[in-house]
């Protein structure tokens, strides 16, 4: 008796679950794919690079170093954009512009060069329609198989001295035997 009830509302469950709202689906962002580390093989500044996967690296390039090509950054833009806040408008993709080897630090605007392949790049920030909403720089770092991106925000303007104040002038500098730094 059980099993005839059951063997009836099996059919009717089918047909209630296809009229149910669709399910959204959960986005996992487990282990991130591989990707290989692609270096360009020349350089010609203005001229675009192709990977061996056809995939090309930003159109300015200063010297051979490993650099993120196109897909690789805005894979590593998705990344960075699923960790983000879920409240606020974030651009659709993005586009390298150009490249050069070095991290730029965010307090001091100053490139820092490490011995892996961290780059930073002058990045367009594109809209869903694929027009340009902002330029920004960005670090790119290779970690974990995969390239991965770090917003910079450089102060816009020169970093103020904390005190003006001259150095005092020795006037007599020229004595021989006198200690350099009094």
């Amino acid at each position: 008796m059980k099993r005839a009830r059951c063997c009836l509302m099996a059919p009717l469950l089918i047909v209630l679950a296809g009229c149910a709202a669709p399910a959204v689906p959960v986005v996992d962002s487990g282990p991130p794919a591989r990707e290989p580390l692609y270096s360009p093989d020349r350089v010609k500044p203005g001229r675009l690079e192709y990977a061996p996967d056809r995939s090309t690296f930003a159109p300015v390039l200063t010297e051979r170093f490993p650099y993120p090509t196109q897909p690789e950054a805005n894979a590593a833009y998705r990344r960075l954009r699923a960790t983000a806040p879920v409240d606020r408008v974030y651009p659709a993709s993005i586009w390298l512009f150009g490249c050069k080897p070095g991290a730029l630090d965010e307090q001091t605007a100053r490139v820092t060069r490490y011995r892996g392949p961290v780059v930073h790049c002058v990045t367009d920030f594109l809209d869903g329609s694929g027009r340009r909403a902002r330029r920004e720089t960005a670090n790119f770092y290779y970690y974990g198989a995969v390239w991965n991106m770090q917003p910079v925000y450089p102060p816009h303007t020169a970093v103020p001295w904390r005190n003006r104040e001259r150095s005092p002038k020795d006037f007599w500098w020229w004595v021989p035997g006198r200690p350099r730094y009094e």
